[in-house]
């Protein structure tokens, strides 16, 4: 099964690394700025993550993964802006 995200051609993903958050100990993550909701895309190690399975949307600021990544590891996000 395949499944697509469009958006319409006004809008642009944003995306942003938060690897530098990454502690070893935590698993919530912040946003540098809200985002719609729903439209989060979260990237561990390269990997898409699934909401709802391995992460949460705590807010529009904020997800939580499921697991605590490790120091030295890769998280980015991809998300429509506010």
């Amino acid at each position: 099964m395949v499944f697509t995200f469009t958006t319409p051609a006004k809008l642009t993903m944003k995306k942003e690394n938060l690897s530098s958050q990454i502690d070893g100990e935590k698993t919530i993550f912040g946003i540098s700025e809200n985002y719609e909701a729903g439209s989060i895309r979260v990237y561990y190690n390269g990997v898409r993550q699934i909401v709802g399975v391995t992460f949460s949307e705590l807010n529009t600021t904020q997800i939580q993964l499921n697991f605590t990544p490790a120091t030295g590891e890769f998280l980015a996000v991809e998300y429509i802006p506010l």
